[in-house]
């Protein structure tokens, strides 16, 4: 089941992030159709928070999983309350991606974009707080700045694309509206000189430094491309300040410590934790939250049990 919330989750920014949704499930399930599944084994049902509502309700459903915003997550959680539903939540997330003053930098800027830019940071586990090593942070501030001069703004169905539209004119609305919070709130705004095109919901990819935890910014989570930068100078500084958020859905190391990764990762709260990497996934391997990102997991032999009596 993914995200269709209604009118009154829509103020809590990702109510209209997945609009395309149910184009790719019917995709699927012509797929379905053409591997000769048998009728009614799988079931595509667009639509929106309505329909969700009624099949989560349902006494002959007897397994829920959710991926979409934390509020509509909640409703659910109250909706199977006391029924003997399974249910699994996939929510939302505000990723940070540490850096440390060992890190290879080009392949962490990489990273870094990749994480918060991939999908316009239309992306649940996407890598939106930054926080780097104070001796490293202008090198690499100045190497990111100038990875994200050669980003691509266009059609997304062309392979040359790097950033596409956001996915509606609400989404753009509450991104435009936060990153003016941003501003507001004192932490400093660039974005590359970048031309817009005339038609569509664009938002040209930003960054913000001079970022504290206190700002909006930091933690909320804006489903946009808005990078939130902020600083540590030693490990367990970066880790206190991964932690401080809400959410706890992913994260990333970046240093040639193998060590360092092992020691912060352990005490990271997020239930995906790369190293070196960011956004790679494996259908082998368990996926999901902790805290207000959700519970239980997708993939692998932790996402099957959940849909098994044994």
């Amino acid at each position: 089941m993914e995200d269709r919330p209604g009118a009154g989750d829509r103020q809590h920014g990702r109510a209209e992030a997945g609009r395309d949704h149910p184009l790719s499930a019917l995709f699927f399930a012509d797929i379905c159709r053409q591997a000769g599944l048998p009728r009614g084994v799988v079931n595509i049902l667009p639509g929106y928070g309505d329909a969700g509502a009624a099949l989560v309700a349902h006494p002959d459903v007897n397994k829920v999983a959710f991926t979409g915003s934390t509020n509509v997550g909640k409703e659910i959680a109250r909706t199977v309350a006391g029924t003997r539903k399974k249910l699994t939540l996939e929510l939302g997330g505000k990723g940070a991606n540490i850096v440390f003053d060992d890190a290879p930098i080009d392949q962490a800027v990489e990273g870094i974009v990749n994480g918060i830019f991939f999908n316009q940071g239309q992306v649940c586990c996407a890598g939106s707080r930054l926080l780097v090593q104070e001796s490293i942070h202008d090198e690499l501030l100045d190497s990111l700045k100038r990875r994200l001069t050669t980003l691509r703004l266009g059609d997304p169905l062309d392979k040359n694309t790097d950033i596409g539209a956001i996915n509606s004119a609400e989404q753009l609305a509450r991104i435009t509206a936060l990153a003016e919070q941003g501003e507001a709130e004192g932490a400093e705004r660039w974005s590359p000189a970048c031309e817009l095109p005339g038609s569509g919901y664009w938002f040209a990819p930003t960054l913000f430094t001079n970022v504290t935890q206190a700002h909006t910014i930091a933690r909320d989570e804006i489903f946009g491309p808005v990078l939130s930068v902020l600083t540590f100078r030693t490990p367990d500084e970066a880790v206190a300040k991964a932690n401080n958020t809400a959410y706890g859905l992913s994260a990333g190391i970046w240093t040639e410590k193998g060590s360092r990764i092992l020691a912060v990762a352990g005490k990271l709260r997020a239930g995906v934790v790369w190293s070196n990497t960011f956004n790679k996934f494996d259908p082998t391997s368990p996926f999901g939250g902790f805290k207000e990102s959700g519970f239980g997991r997708e993939g692998g032999r932790h996402g099957l049990e959940a849909y098994l009596d044994v």
